[in-house]
């Protein structure tokens, strides 16, 4: 007869170390680069996850600290697992920082869809130096508007954010702001995923 409490319990540090490490790599359009390690005991439990990471460290640029980017992990092999685009979203402390006492923040958030078909939620914004008027809020919205729904219907998906994250839509939204009013800063503050072509 067995003693009582012979039975080996499993320990987190026993499950721990049946735990394999897999690799996860960012989608192509963010050059297939290794963006971290995650552990799971089969590999069906790696697939959903979601890993942030920060534009900065993807590509070296100290300037882009305040990027977020968030990956799904979509498809493992072996000890590999590939991602999809998620979203993004700035900082909060970088947003706060851009925000003063008398300035003017005017955001946009729009439902758009990309040449390709991808249908996101991108939210635009623009910090003006001083409070401005209502009438000047609504100018500088339009503008975030207009700007956003062209260049969803111009470009397709790896385009569209590739131009929001590296800044290349906020120089637009600036320019175009600053025959409204002196603007501080402008910046697609974040993008959201909704569905992807014939979801």
């Amino acid at each position: 007869m067995a003693k009582a409490g012979s039975r080996r319990r499993v320990t987190t540090k026993d499950k721990w170390r049946l735990k394999e490490w897999y690799v996860v790599y960012a989608p192509d359009l963010f050059g297939n680069k290794e963006i971290g390690l995650t552990p799971a005991d089969e590999p069906e439990k790696v697939t959903g996850r979601v890993i942030e990471t920060t534009l900065r460290d993807l590509t070296g640029d100290f300037t882009k600290g305040q990027v977020k980017l968030m990956f799904q992990v979509h498809d493992v092999k072996g000890q590999n697992a590939y991602t999809k685009f998620k979203g993004h979203t700035l900082s909060r402390s970088y947003i706060r920082s851009l925000v003063r006492r008398r300035t003017t923040r005017v955001d946009g958030i729009y439902n758009v869809t990309t040449k390709d078909g991808y249908k996101l939620r991108v939210m635009g914004m623009v910090i003006a130096y001083r409070r401005i008027k209502t009438s000047q809020e609504r100018a500088i919205r339009e503008i975030i508007k207009n700007i956003i729904y062209k260049k969803a219907e111009e470009l397709d998906f790896k385009e569209f954010v590739l131009q929001s994250v590296n800044g290349q839509i906020a120089s637009e939204l600036a320019k175009e702001a600053r025959k409204i009013y002196p603007v501080k800063r402008a910046e697609v503050r974040k993008i959201k995923v909704l569905a992807e072509p014939g979801a």
